[in-house]
Order: structure tokens, then C-alpha cells, then sequence
């Protein structure tokens, strides 16, 4: 790798945060760089509009010239493309099948599939259409929807699961807010019997949720420390996917 474009590029990725300018010092700090070397890079990215400088405070943000560059990129990318390298370390890492899911009207559609090496498994179809609120993925995806689309999906779609489990109103919603306060979701038998399933929203560069991901392993072979790692797993592969679609989390 060449070193000074990857310092280049590690100030751009700091220029990012929102409602936010940047002094030389702030960037020297922030990049372990003396501020001789940031003020060269910064002219460079200047001389071509990447970075503007503020004349009266001496701030320095990203530049208009990124705007083509990202709109470009963003027609360019599509989902699955980006999603299908990420799937494939989550499985690799947890040696589980990692499942991309979409939401299809009220359903979750598994958008892509990469089978993980254990050879034990629960089946879940590449294609298949099953009710969001069914399962660890897809109510990962329901609980990011607008509230409007939650309360009607509550009152004209919530029947009964599958024979294993049916929840009420109240627990479903109860279920979903948990959701959205964790940043993940995990089900245990409430979509397939003897199943356990951790999902996590894929966020693009609006802050819409545009998928999510996840995996599906026998409760048998998994212990708590083990799902506890899972959901580390599955939320760190769900924010580097929602980092390459483009999205970027407002500072807590």
C-alpha cells in the first residue's frame, strides 16, 4: 500500500463526520501526523475543490468535487454485490449460513445465501418469502420501518407465526423497540422450532434500513457465551456493510 494515499484517504474518512470542521491541528491529532504534512494534504485535496477551507475560521470540511464522485459510486453499487463479501466472512467467521434479507410488502425475502461449514443446519431457502415478524432477520427489518407501516402490519398481519409461537401485539411491539434500542435482533424457536437466529439492519446513506443480515444455527450447538459472540459478529459484518452503502451514524 502506499503510505501517503493512505493518509490521504484516512483524512478524508475524518472529514466525514457530520456538522463538522476540522482545524489542522484537530487532523494533526486525530492522524498522529505533524501538521506540515495534513497542511500538504489538505492544499492538495483544496486545489481540486475535495476539501474547502474557511478563510475567516481556518476550518477546513469535505468539498463540492465529492458530490459527482459519490453520486457516481452510488449508481454504480448495488446491494448484493456489496452484501456478498461481507455474508461471506460472517460465515466464515461463525460457521454458520449467513442470510441477506429485503423486505418484500410484509414479508422478508432472502435476497442471497453462503452456507456455512457446519454440517448441521436449518433450512432457509434462497428466495423464500416468510412474514417480517418471523424470525431474528426479518424483525430486524420490521422494526426500522416507519411506525405508520408497524401498527398496520400489527393489525392486519399478525397471525399466528407457526405453530411454535405466536405473539401478541403488545409482545411484538414490546420486541421491536428492543430491537431498535440494541441495534439487534435474536429469536429463539419463534420461527423455526429448535432454532436460534441473530439479525442486525443494514442502514444506506439516508439512514434508511435497505436489509438486513444475519444467521441461523440449532439451539444445540449454541451456549450463551456463543450467542453472545454471534451477536458481535453479526453487528459488526451489519455496520461495515451499512459503512460501504454509504451511511455514516450521528455522533451519540
Amino acid at each position: 500500500m502506499i503510505q501517503s494515499l493512505m493518509r490521504a484517504i484516512d483524512l478524508l474518512e475524518i472529514l466525514k463526520a457530520p456538522d463538522r470542521d476540522f482545524s489542522i491541528s484537530e487532523l494533526s491529532e486525530r492522524l498522529a501526523l505533524p501538521p506540515s504534512t495534513v497542511h500538504r494534504i489538505l492544499q492538495t485535496f483544496c486545489a481540486r475543490n475535495y476539501i474547502t477551507k474557511d478563510e475567516s475560521t481556518h476550518l477546513y470540511r469535505l468539498g463540492p468535487a465529492l458530490i459527482s464522485l459519490g453520486t457516481a459510486a452510488a449508481r454504480s453499487l448495488k446491494l448484493q454485490d456489496l452484501a456478498r463479501p461481507v455474508l461471506e466472512d460472517l460465515s466464515r467467521e461463525t460457521r454458520e449460513d449467513a442470510f441477506l434479507i429485503i423486505r418484500a410488502g410484509n414479508k422478508g425475502l432472502v435476497l442471497d445465501k453462503v452456507e456455512g461449514a457446519n454440517i448441521l443446519k436449518v433450512v432457509e431457502k434462497f428466495g423464500s418469502t416468510v412474514d417480517l415478524h418471523c424470525g431474528a432477520i426479518r424483525k430486524a427489518l420490521l422494526a426500522y420501518q416507519g411506525e405508520e407501516f408497524i401498527e398496520n402490519y400489527i393489525q392486519v398481519k399478525l397471525a399466528p407465526a407457526t405453530a411454535v409461537t405466536s405473539p401478541t401485539p403488545a409482545e411484538l411491539r414490546e420486541n421491536l423497540a428492543e430491537i431498535r434500542r440494541e441495534g439487534v435482533a435474536c429469536s429463539h424457536g419463534d420461527y423455526i422450532e429448535g432454532a436460534i437466529g441473530v439479525g442486525a439492519p443494514i442502514f444506506s446513506l439516508g439512514g434508511n434500513v435497505v436489509a438486513s443480515i444475519g444467521v441461523i444455527a440449532p439451539v444445540a450447538r449454541v451456549s450463551e457465551a456463543h450467542r453472545d459472540e454471534l451477536i458481535r459478529q453479526v453487528r459488526r459484518h451489519a455496520e461495515e456493510l451499512s459503512y460501504y452503502m454509504g451511511y455514516s451514524p450521528l455522533p451519540e
